[in-house]
Protein backbone atom coordinates (compact mmCIF):
# COMPACT_ATOMS: atom_id res chain seq x y z
CA UNK A 1 0.00 0.00 0.00
CA UNK A 2 1.36 3.42 -0.95
CA UNK A 3 2.52 5.50 2.00
CA UNK A 4 0.92 8.94 2.38
CA UNK A 5 3.27 11.84 3.05
CA UNK A 6 2.60 13.20 6.56
CA UNK A 7 2.42 16.70 5.07
CA UNK A 8 -0.72 15.68 3.16
CA UNK A 9 -2.13 13.39 5.87
CA UNK A 10 -2.63 16.37 8.17
CA UNK A 11 -4.82 18.02 5.54
CA UNK A 12 -7.26 15.09 5.56
CA UNK A 13 -10.92 15.82 6.40
CA UNK A 14 -10.97 16.82 10.08
CA UNK A 15 -13.10 15.35 12.78
CA UNK A 16 -13.58 17.97 15.48
CA UNK A 17 -14.45 15.27 17.98
CA UNK A 18 -10.86 14.02 17.89
CA UNK A 19 -9.50 17.28 19.34
CA UNK A 20 -8.87 17.33 23.06
CA UNK A 21 -10.53 19.97 25.28
CA UNK A 22 -7.19 21.73 25.63
CA UNK A 23 -6.68 21.80 21.85
CA UNK A 24 -10.19 23.18 21.38
CA UNK A 25 -9.62 25.85 24.03
CA UNK A 26 -6.25 26.96 22.62
CA UNK A 27 -7.60 26.81 19.07
CA UNK A 28 -10.59 28.97 19.99
CA UNK A 29 -8.41 31.55 21.76
CA UNK A 30 -6.05 31.64 18.76
CA UNK A 31 -9.05 32.09 16.45
CA UNK A 32 -10.26 35.07 18.45
CA UNK A 33 -6.80 36.66 18.60
CA UNK A 34 -6.37 36.12 14.85
CA UNK A 35 -9.72 37.80 14.11
CA UNK A 36 -8.97 40.74 16.44
CA UNK A 37 -5.55 41.32 14.87
CA UNK A 38 -7.10 41.11 11.39
CA UNK A 39 -9.76 43.66 12.35
CA UNK A 40 -7.12 45.98 13.80
CA UNK A 41 -5.06 45.65 10.63
CA UNK A 42 -8.10 46.43 8.47
CA UNK A 43 -8.81 49.57 10.50
CA UNK A 44 -5.23 50.87 10.32
CA UNK A 45 -4.04 49.68 6.91
CA UNK A 46 -5.75 50.56 3.64
CA UNK A 47 -7.46 47.48 2.15
CA UNK A 48 -5.45 47.64 -1.08
CA UNK A 49 -2.13 47.36 0.85
CA UNK A 50 -1.03 43.72 1.39
CA UNK A 51 -0.40 43.30 5.09
CA UNK A 52 -1.18 40.23 7.24
CA UNK A 53 0.49 40.17 10.69
CA UNK A 54 -2.06 37.57 11.85
CA UNK A 55 -0.32 35.02 9.59
CA UNK A 56 2.51 34.81 12.13
CA UNK A 57 0.03 33.89 14.87
CA UNK A 58 -1.48 31.02 12.88
CA UNK A 59 1.92 29.59 11.93
CA UNK A 60 3.19 29.72 15.52
CA UNK A 61 -0.08 28.16 16.76
CA UNK A 62 0.29 25.13 14.49
CA UNK A 63 4.00 24.81 15.39
CA UNK A 64 3.27 24.64 19.11
CA UNK A 65 0.15 22.48 18.91
CA UNK A 66 -0.06 20.33 15.78
CA UNK A 67 -0.55 20.80 12.06
CA UNK A 68 -3.73 18.73 12.30
CA UNK A 69 -5.39 21.71 14.05
CA UNK A 70 -5.46 23.52 10.70
CA UNK A 71 -9.30 23.80 10.76
CA UNK A 72 -8.97 26.48 13.45
CA UNK A 73 -6.62 28.46 11.20
CA UNK A 74 -8.94 28.08 8.22
CA UNK A 75 -11.93 29.14 10.30
CA UNK A 76 -10.04 32.14 11.71
CA UNK A 77 -8.87 33.29 8.28
CA UNK A 78 -12.29 32.77 6.72
CA UNK A 79 -14.06 34.62 9.54
CA UNK A 80 -11.53 37.46 9.33
CA UNK A 81 -12.18 37.76 5.60
CA UNK A 82 -15.91 38.05 6.13
CA UNK A 83 -15.55 40.53 9.02
CA UNK A 84 -13.15 42.76 7.09
CA UNK A 85 -15.52 42.97 4.08
CA UNK A 86 -14.05 40.52 1.56
CA UNK A 87 -16.43 38.79 -0.83
CA UNK A 88 -17.17 35.14 -0.13
CA UNK A 89 -15.04 33.71 -2.95
CA UNK A 90 -11.93 35.78 -2.26
CA UNK A 91 -12.31 35.28 1.51
CA UNK A 92 -12.42 31.51 0.99
CA UNK A 93 -9.42 31.51 -1.35
CA UNK A 94 -7.44 33.70 1.06
CA UNK A 95 -8.33 31.40 3.95
CA UNK A 96 -7.13 28.36 1.98
CA UNK A 97 -3.85 30.10 1.09
CA UNK A 98 -3.20 31.27 4.66
CA UNK A 99 -3.96 27.77 5.99
CA UNK A 100 -1.61 26.12 3.49
CA UNK A 101 1.11 28.64 4.32
CA UNK A 102 0.73 28.11 8.09
CA UNK A 103 0.69 24.32 7.80
CA UNK A 104 3.77 24.33 5.53
CA UNK A 105 5.68 26.71 7.80
CA UNK A 106 4.89 24.74 10.96
CA UNK A 107 5.79 21.47 9.23
CA UNK A 108 9.16 22.81 8.02
CA UNK A 109 10.03 24.27 11.42
CA UNK A 110 9.24 20.95 13.09
CA UNK A 111 11.20 19.09 10.43
CA UNK A 112 14.21 21.33 11.10
CA UNK A 113 13.77 20.69 14.86
CA UNK A 114 13.81 24.41 15.60
CA UNK A 115 14.08 25.24 19.30
CA UNK A 116 11.67 28.15 19.97
CA UNK A 117 14.05 29.39 22.69
CA UNK A 118 16.66 30.01 19.93
CA UNK A 119 19.56 28.63 21.96
CA UNK A 120 21.51 27.61 18.86
CA UNK A 121 22.40 29.63 15.79
CA UNK A 122 21.01 26.86 13.55
CA UNK A 123 17.55 27.51 15.03
CA UNK A 124 17.56 31.10 13.81
CA UNK A 125 19.00 30.21 10.41
CA UNK A 126 16.35 27.48 9.99
CA UNK A 127 13.64 29.95 10.99
CA UNK A 128 14.86 32.61 8.54
CA UNK A 129 15.09 30.09 5.71
CA UNK A 130 11.60 28.76 6.45
CA UNK A 131 9.88 32.15 6.50
CA UNK A 132 11.66 33.21 3.30
CA UNK A 133 10.29 30.07 1.66
CA UNK A 134 6.71 29.99 2.99
CA UNK A 135 6.25 33.74 2.45
CA UNK A 136 6.30 32.91 -1.26
CA UNK A 137 3.09 30.94 -1.03
CA UNK A 138 0.59 33.73 -0.39
CA UNK A 139 1.69 36.17 -3.13
CA UNK A 140 2.37 33.35 -5.61
CA UNK A 141 -0.95 31.55 -5.09
CA UNK A 142 -2.76 34.89 -5.08
CA UNK A 143 -1.13 35.75 -8.43
CA UNK A 144 -2.19 32.37 -9.82
CA UNK A 145 -5.79 32.96 -8.66
CA UNK A 146 -5.84 36.41 -10.28
CA UNK A 147 -4.52 34.98 -13.53
CA UNK A 148 -7.13 32.25 -13.40
CA UNK A 149 -9.92 34.77 -12.93
CA UNK A 150 -8.51 37.14 -15.53
CA UNK A 151 -7.97 40.01 -13.09
CA UNK A 152 -4.98 42.35 -13.23
CA UNK A 153 -1.95 41.45 -11.04
CA UNK A 154 1.54 42.87 -11.79
CA UNK A 155 5.01 41.69 -10.81
CA UNK A 156 5.34 44.82 -8.68
CA UNK A 157 2.25 43.82 -6.74
CA UNK A 158 3.69 40.33 -6.28
CA UNK A 159 6.97 41.79 -4.94
CA UNK A 160 5.16 44.13 -2.55
CA UNK A 161 2.94 41.29 -1.32
CA UNK A 162 5.98 39.02 -0.81
CA UNK A 163 7.87 41.72 1.13
CA UNK A 164 4.79 42.40 3.28
CA UNK A 165 4.26 38.71 4.12
CA UNK A 166 7.98 38.13 4.73
CA UNK A 167 8.06 41.16 7.04
CA UNK A 168 5.03 39.96 9.03
CA UNK A 169 6.52 36.47 9.44
CA UNK A 170 10.11 37.42 10.22
CA UNK A 171 9.00 39.91 12.88
CA UNK A 172 5.95 38.12 14.24
CA UNK A 173 6.95 34.44 14.26
CA UNK A 174 10.16 34.80 16.37
CA UNK A 175 8.28 37.07 18.81
CA UNK A 176 5.36 34.66 19.29
CA UNK A 177 7.57 31.57 19.45
CA UNK A 178 10.04 32.97 21.98
CA UNK A 179 7.49 34.56 24.32
CA UNK A 180 5.06 31.63 24.25
CA UNK A 181 7.69 28.88 24.55
CA UNK A 182 8.70 30.05 28.02
CA UNK A 183 6.29 32.63 29.36
CA UNK A 184 7.78 32.98 32.84
CA UNK A 185 11.23 34.37 33.44
CA UNK A 186 13.07 35.89 36.37
CA UNK A 187 15.34 38.92 36.46
CA UNK A 188 17.15 40.55 39.34
CA UNK A 189 16.72 44.21 40.31
CA UNK A 190 19.75 45.36 38.35
CA UNK A 191 18.66 43.36 35.32
CA UNK A 192 15.18 44.92 35.49
CA UNK A 193 16.75 48.37 35.70
CA UNK A 194 19.01 47.58 32.73
CA UNK A 195 16.07 46.27 30.68
CA UNK A 196 13.91 49.32 31.45
CA UNK A 197 16.76 51.71 30.65
CA UNK A 198 17.59 50.21 27.27
CA UNK A 199 13.95 49.96 26.20
CA UNK A 200 13.27 53.57 27.24
CA UNK A 201 16.25 54.55 25.08
CA UNK A 202 14.99 52.39 22.20
CA UNK A 203 11.47 53.78 22.35
CA UNK A 204 12.79 57.35 22.64
CA UNK A 205 15.02 56.99 19.58
CA UNK A 206 12.20 55.36 17.58
CA UNK A 207 9.83 58.17 18.52
CA UNK A 208 12.29 60.89 17.52
CA UNK A 209 13.23 59.13 14.27
CA UNK A 210 9.85 57.86 13.03
CA UNK A 211 7.23 60.04 14.72
CA UNK A 212 9.02 63.41 15.01
CA UNK A 213 10.82 62.82 11.72
CA UNK A 214 14.31 63.79 12.99
CA UNK A 215 16.60 61.88 10.64
CA UNK A 216 20.03 63.06 11.86
CA UNK A 217 21.75 64.48 14.91
CA UNK A 218 24.97 66.42 14.39
CA UNK A 219 25.13 65.23 10.80
CA UNK A 220 24.96 61.56 11.84
CA UNK A 221 21.95 59.52 10.77
CA UNK A 222 19.69 58.62 13.66
CA UNK A 223 19.46 55.07 12.31
CA UNK A 224 23.04 54.52 13.50
CA UNK A 225 22.06 55.63 17.01
CA UNK A 226 19.12 53.23 16.86
CA UNK A 227 21.59 50.36 16.44
CA UNK A 228 23.10 51.06 19.87
CA UNK A 229 20.17 49.82 21.99
CA UNK A 230 19.54 46.99 19.52
CA UNK A 231 23.12 45.75 19.87
CA UNK A 232 22.86 46.17 23.63
CA UNK A 233 19.68 44.08 23.75
CA UNK A 234 21.06 41.42 21.38
CA UNK A 235 24.29 40.95 23.34
CA UNK A 236 22.97 41.42 26.87
CA UNK A 237 19.24 40.66 27.12
CA UNK A 238 19.02 37.42 25.12
CA UNK A 239 16.59 36.40 22.29
CA UNK A 240 13.35 37.10 24.21
CA UNK A 241 13.94 40.85 24.33
CA UNK A 242 15.48 41.26 20.88
CA UNK A 243 12.25 39.91 19.37
CA UNK A 244 10.33 42.49 21.41
CA UNK A 245 12.75 45.25 20.40
CA UNK A 246 12.39 44.37 16.71
CA UNK A 247 8.59 44.36 17.07
CA UNK A 248 8.61 47.79 18.73
CA UNK A 249 10.92 49.23 16.08
CA UNK A 250 8.75 47.74 13.33
CA UNK A 251 5.57 49.25 14.81
CA UNK A 252 7.19 52.69 14.87
CA UNK A 253 8.53 52.30 11.33
CA UNK A 254 5.25 51.14 9.80
CA UNK A 255 3.32 53.81 11.73
CA UNK A 256 5.66 56.47 10.35
CA UNK A 257 4.91 55.44 6.77
CA UNK A 258 1.17 55.19 7.36
CA UNK A 259 0.96 58.66 8.94
CA UNK A 260 3.31 60.57 6.66
CA UNK A 261 2.99 58.98 3.22
CA UNK A 262 0.45 60.02 0.62
CA UNK A 263 -1.90 57.35 -0.75
CA UNK A 264 -0.04 57.29 -4.06
CA UNK A 265 3.40 56.83 -2.46
CA UNK A 266 2.24 54.53 0.33
CA UNK A 267 2.86 51.15 -1.38
CA UNK A 268 6.36 52.12 -2.49
CA UNK A 269 7.37 53.71 0.84
CA UNK A 270 5.86 50.82 2.77
CA UNK A 271 7.84 48.37 0.60
CA UNK A 272 11.08 50.28 1.33
CA UNK A 273 10.37 50.35 5.07
CA UNK A 274 9.57 46.61 5.10
CA UNK A 275 12.83 45.77 3.33
CA UNK A 276 14.76 47.92 5.83
CA UNK A 277 13.05 46.31 8.81
CA UNK A 278 13.49 42.80 7.35
CA UNK A 279 17.21 43.42 6.87
CA UNK A 280 17.55 44.82 10.39
CA UNK A 281 15.64 41.86 11.84
CA UNK A 282 17.84 39.33 10.04
CA UNK A 283 21.03 41.03 11.24
CA UNK A 284 20.04 41.20 14.89
CA UNK A 285 18.43 37.77 14.97
CA UNK A 286 21.69 36.33 13.68
CA UNK A 287 23.72 38.36 16.18
CA UNK A 288 21.62 37.22 19.13
CA UNK A 289 21.70 33.63 17.87
CA UNK A 290 25.50 33.62 17.62
CA UNK A 291 25.78 35.21 21.06
CA UNK A 292 23.36 32.67 22.52
CA UNK A 293 25.26 29.83 20.90
CA UNK A 294 28.53 31.23 22.26
CA UNK A 295 27.01 31.53 25.74
CA UNK A 296 25.68 27.98 25.55
CA UNK A 297 29.04 26.60 24.43
CA UNK A 298 30.85 28.60 27.11
CA UNK A 299 28.57 27.22 29.82
CA UNK A 300 29.00 23.72 28.42
CA UNK A 301 32.77 24.15 28.36
CA UNK A 302 32.77 25.42 31.94
CA UNK A 303 30.66 22.45 32.99
CA UNK A 304 33.01 20.04 31.25
CA UNK A 305 36.06 21.75 32.75
CA UNK A 306 34.51 21.47 36.21
CA UNK A 307 33.77 17.80 35.56
CA UNK A 308 37.35 17.23 34.41
CA UNK A 309 38.74 19.07 37.42
CA UNK A 310 36.64 16.91 39.73
CA UNK A 311 37.78 13.81 37.87
CA UNK A 312 41.42 14.87 38.10
CA UNK A 313 41.03 15.57 41.82
CA UNK A 314 39.38 12.19 42.34
CA UNK A 315 42.05 10.40 40.30
CA UNK A 316 44.78 12.24 42.20
CA UNK A 317 43.25 11.19 45.52
CA UNK A 318 42.87 7.61 44.33
CA UNK A 319 46.44 7.63 43.01
CA UNK A 320 47.78 8.83 46.34
CA UNK A 321 45.75 6.17 48.14
CA UNK A 322 47.06 3.54 45.75
CA UNK A 323 50.66 4.67 46.21
CA UNK A 324 50.28 4.70 49.97
CA UNK A 325 48.83 1.20 49.85
CA UNK A 326 51.65 -0.07 47.63
CA UNK A 327 54.32 1.46 49.87
CA UNK A 328 52.76 0.04 53.04
CA UNK A 329 52.28 -3.36 51.39
CA UNK A 330 55.88 -3.50 50.18
CA UNK A 331 57.27 -2.52 53.60
CA UNK A 332 55.02 -4.97 55.41
CA UNK A 333 56.09 -7.80 53.12
CA UNK A 334 59.78 -6.98 53.36
CA UNK A 335 59.82 -7.22 57.16
CA UNK A 336 58.84 -10.92 57.42
CA UNK A 337 61.05 -11.76 54.43
CA UNK A 338 64.22 -10.56 56.16
CA UNK A 339 64.47 -13.50 58.63
CA UNK A 340 63.61 -15.94 55.82
CA UNK A 341 66.49 -14.60 53.71
CA UNK A 342 68.84 -14.77 56.68
CA UNK A 343 67.77 -18.35 57.41
CA UNK A 344 68.45 -19.39 53.81
CA UNK A 345 71.90 -17.78 53.93
CA UNK A 346 72.71 -19.66 57.18
CA UNK A 347 71.57 -22.97 55.72
CA UNK A 348 73.75 -22.44 52.66
CA UNK A 349 76.83 -21.95 54.86
CA UNK A 350 76.73 -25.53 56.13
CA UNK A 351 79.11 -27.79 54.18
CA UNK A 352 77.56 -31.20 54.71
CA UNK A 353 74.71 -30.78 52.25
CA UNK A 354 73.88 -33.27 49.55
CA UNK A 355 73.43 -31.92 46.01
CA UNK A 356 69.62 -32.14 46.17
CA UNK A 357 69.47 -29.98 49.31
CA UNK A 358 71.90 -27.43 47.85
CA UNK A 359 69.81 -27.23 44.67
CA UNK A 360 66.70 -26.61 46.78
CA UNK A 361 68.45 -23.88 48.76
CA UNK A 362 69.69 -22.25 45.56
CA UNK A 363 66.17 -22.30 44.16
CA UNK A 364 64.78 -20.77 47.38
CA UNK A 365 67.47 -18.09 47.32
CA UNK A 366 66.63 -17.25 43.69
CA UNK A 367 62.93 -16.99 44.46
CA UNK A 368 63.57 -14.72 47.44
CA UNK A 369 65.71 -12.44 45.27
CA UNK A 370 62.86 -12.28 42.73
CA UNK A 371 60.37 -11.38 45.46
CA UNK A 372 62.67 -8.68 46.85
CA UNK A 373 63.17 -7.24 43.38
CA UNK A 374 59.39 -7.08 42.85
CA UNK A 375 58.94 -5.34 46.19
CA UNK A 376 61.69 -2.86 45.32
CA UNK A 377 59.98 -2.22 41.97
CA UNK A 378 56.65 -1.58 43.72
CA UNK A 379 58.29 0.95 46.02
CA UNK A 380 60.00 2.62 43.06
CA UNK A 381 56.69 2.94 41.18
CA UNK A 382 55.15 4.59 44.23
CA UNK A 383 58.10 6.99 44.61
CA UNK A 384 58.17 7.91 40.91
CA UNK A 385 54.43 8.68 40.76
CA UNK A 386 54.84 11.00 43.75
CA UNK A 387 58.05 12.55 42.43
CA UNK A 388 60.06 11.29 45.40
CA UNK A 389 62.60 9.14 43.53
CA UNK A 390 66.21 10.08 44.20
CA UNK A 391 68.86 9.67 41.51
CA UNK A 392 72.60 10.02 42.00
CA UNK A 393 74.68 11.77 39.36
CA UNK A 394 78.15 10.31 39.19
CA UNK A 395 80.58 8.86 36.70
CA UNK A 396 79.49 5.31 35.89
CA UNK A 397 81.11 2.71 33.65
CA UNK A 398 78.65 0.60 31.70
CA UNK A 399 81.45 -1.94 31.35
CA UNK A 400 80.96 -2.65 35.07
CA UNK A 401 77.19 -2.13 35.31
CA UNK A 402 76.19 -4.51 32.51
CA UNK A 403 78.10 -7.58 33.86
CA UNK A 404 76.49 -7.02 37.27
CA UNK A 405 73.04 -6.89 35.63
CA UNK A 406 73.82 -10.12 33.77
CA UNK A 407 74.99 -11.78 36.99
CA UNK A 408 71.92 -10.65 38.97
CA UNK A 409 69.61 -12.29 36.42
CA UNK A 410 71.70 -15.41 35.92
CA UNK A 411 69.49 -17.59 38.11
CA UNK A 412 66.47 -16.63 35.98
CA UNK A 413 68.07 -17.61 32.66
CA UNK A 414 69.63 -20.78 34.12
CA UNK A 415 66.28 -22.02 35.42
CA UNK A 416 64.84 -21.71 31.92
CA UNK A 417 67.95 -23.13 30.27
CA UNK A 418 68.39 -20.01 28.18
CA UNK A 419 71.64 -18.63 26.78
CA UNK A 420 72.56 -14.97 27.22
CA UNK A 421 75.09 -13.76 24.67
CA UNK A 422 76.84 -10.39 25.23
CA UNK A 423 78.77 -8.32 22.69
CA UNK A 424 80.59 -5.02 22.93
CA UNK A 425 80.91 -4.91 26.73
CA UNK A 426 84.25 -3.41 27.72
CA UNK A 427 85.76 -1.04 30.21
CA UNK A 428 85.54 2.71 29.66
CA UNK A 429 81.89 3.07 28.59
CA UNK A 430 81.32 6.09 30.81
CA UNK A 431 77.96 7.76 31.37
CA UNK A 432 76.59 9.99 34.11
CA UNK A 433 73.99 8.45 36.38
CA UNK A 434 73.06 6.30 39.33
CA UNK A 435 74.80 2.88 39.25
CA UNK A 436 71.99 1.17 41.18
CA UNK A 437 69.29 2.49 38.88
CA UNK A 438 71.28 1.72 35.74
CA UNK A 439 71.79 -1.86 36.88
CA UNK A 440 68.06 -2.04 37.62
CA UNK A 441 67.28 -0.86 34.07
CA UNK A 442 69.26 -3.60 32.37
CA UNK A 443 68.39 -6.37 34.83
CA UNK A 444 64.68 -5.61 34.29
CA UNK A 445 65.13 -5.77 30.50
CA UNK A 446 67.05 -9.06 30.69
CA UNK A 447 64.47 -10.53 33.09
CA UNK A 448 61.67 -9.40 30.77
CA UNK A 449 63.39 -11.00 27.76
CA UNK A 450 63.86 -14.25 29.70
CA UNK A 451 60.30 -14.29 31.01
CA UNK A 452 58.75 -13.96 27.55
CA UNK A 453 61.10 -16.45 25.84
CA UNK A 454 60.86 -20.20 25.67
CA UNK A 455 63.19 -22.64 27.38
CA UNK A 456 66.42 -22.99 25.41
CA UNK A 457 66.07 -19.66 23.56
CA UNK A 458 68.95 -17.24 23.01
CA UNK A 459 68.98 -13.70 24.41
CA UNK A 460 71.44 -11.18 22.99
CA UNK A 461 72.85 -8.06 24.67
CA UNK A 462 74.83 -5.76 22.36
CA UNK A 463 76.56 -2.49 23.19
CA UNK A 464 77.42 -0.04 20.41
CA UNK A 465 78.40 3.61 20.10
CA UNK A 466 76.31 5.86 17.86
CA UNK A 467 77.25 9.53 17.59
CA UNK A 468 77.25 10.83 21.18
CA UNK A 469 75.32 7.95 22.71
CA UNK A 470 75.86 4.41 23.90
CA UNK A 471 73.16 2.10 22.62
CA UNK A 472 72.40 -1.08 24.56
CA UNK A 473 70.21 -3.52 22.63
CA UNK A 474 68.58 -6.55 24.30
CA UNK A 475 67.02 -8.92 21.78
CA UNK A 476 65.05 -12.11 22.42
CA UNK A 477 63.31 -14.86 20.42
CA UNK A 478 60.18 -14.80 22.56
CA UNK A 479 56.47 -14.18 22.15
CA UNK A 480 56.87 -10.82 20.43
CA UNK A 481 54.51 -7.86 20.70
CA UNK A 482 51.35 -7.13 18.72
CA UNK A 483 51.39 -3.77 16.87
CA UNK A 484 48.46 -2.42 18.91
CA UNK A 485 50.38 -3.10 22.16
CA UNK A 486 53.58 -1.28 21.20
CA UNK A 487 52.30 2.12 22.35
CA UNK A 488 51.25 0.75 25.75
CA UNK A 489 54.22 -1.48 26.50
CA UNK A 490 55.75 1.00 28.97
CA UNK A 491 52.46 1.79 30.74
CA UNK A 492 52.47 0.77 34.43
CA UNK A 493 50.58 -2.46 35.16
CA UNK A 494 49.98 -3.09 31.46
CA UNK A 495 49.91 -6.74 30.40
CA UNK A 496 50.71 -7.90 26.88
CA UNK A 497 48.63 -10.90 25.87
CA UNK A 498 50.05 -13.27 23.20
CA UNK A 499 48.24 -16.54 23.69
CA UNK A 500 49.51 -19.58 25.54
CA UNK A 501 53.09 -18.33 25.74
CA UNK A 502 52.13 -15.24 27.71
CA UNK A 503 53.72 -14.90 31.14
CA UNK A 504 51.87 -12.91 33.76
CA UNK A 505 53.67 -10.38 35.92
CA UNK A 506 53.10 -7.13 37.74
CA UNK A 507 53.56 -5.07 34.61
CA UNK A 508 55.84 -2.51 36.26
CA UNK A 509 59.33 -3.54 35.16
CA UNK A 510 59.23 -1.83 31.76
CA UNK A 511 57.50 1.23 33.23
CA UNK A 512 60.41 1.63 35.64
CA UNK A 513 62.87 1.14 32.78
CA UNK A 514 61.32 4.02 30.84
CA UNK A 515 61.20 6.31 33.89
CA UNK A 516 64.80 5.63 34.94
CA UNK A 517 66.15 5.95 31.39
CA UNK A 518 64.45 9.31 30.89
CA UNK A 519 65.72 10.55 34.25
CA UNK A 520 69.23 9.79 32.96
CA UNK A 521 68.60 11.90 29.84
CA UNK A 522 68.25 8.88 27.60
CA UNK A 523 65.53 7.14 25.62
CA UNK A 524 64.19 3.61 25.37
CA UNK A 525 62.47 2.09 22.35
CA UNK A 526 60.97 -1.25 21.43
CA UNK A 527 60.59 -3.06 18.14
CA UNK A 528 58.80 -6.29 17.24
CA UNK A 529 57.69 -7.81 13.95
CA UNK A 530 54.61 -9.17 15.68
CA UNK A 531 53.45 -12.08 17.87
CA UNK A 532 55.88 -14.98 17.84
CA UNK A 533 58.67 -12.93 16.22
CA UNK A 534 60.56 -11.87 19.35
CA UNK A 535 61.24 -8.33 20.51
CA UNK A 536 64.11 -5.86 20.68
CA UNK A 537 64.57 -3.18 23.34
CA UNK A 538 67.17 -0.44 22.83
CA UNK A 539 68.41 1.97 25.50
CA UNK A 540 70.24 5.13 24.50
CA UNK A 541 72.35 6.96 27.08
CA UNK A 542 74.42 10.10 26.44
CA UNK A 543 78.17 9.60 26.62
CA UNK A 544 79.93 11.37 29.48
CA UNK A 545 82.31 13.82 27.79
CA UNK A 546 84.18 15.23 30.80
Amino acid sequence: MKQINPMWRILAAPDLLRFTPRECAVGTITLLIYVLVSIGTALLIPPWVPFAPAAAISLAFLFFMSERLWPFVFAAALLSGFVTGLDAVFATVSAVIITLQSVTGAYLLRKAQVDPLFRRYRDVFSLIGTVFLVALLTPTLTAIWHLGTGTFYTLTQWGQAYAAMLFCLIIGVPFVLRWCAKRRFGRGPLEILETMTVFILLIGLNYVLYIEGVTAIGGVSLSYFLSIPLFWIALRLRPRFITLALLITSVFGITSVLTHASPEALPHLLFEMEVLLITRAIIFLIIVALEEDRRLNTNLMRSQVATLENAVARISTESRSKNDFIAILAHELRNPLAPVVSAIDLLRLKKDRDPEEMETLEMMDGRMKTIRRHLDDLLDVSRISEGKISIKHEKVDLGEILPRAVLSTEHHTHERHQTLVTKGIKKGLFVEGDPVRLEQIFSNLITNASKYSDSGDHITLIVTKQNKEYVVVIKDQGVGIAPESIDHIFTPFHQVGSGARTQKGLGIGLALVKSFVEVHGGAVAVHSDGPGMGSEFSVRLPILTT
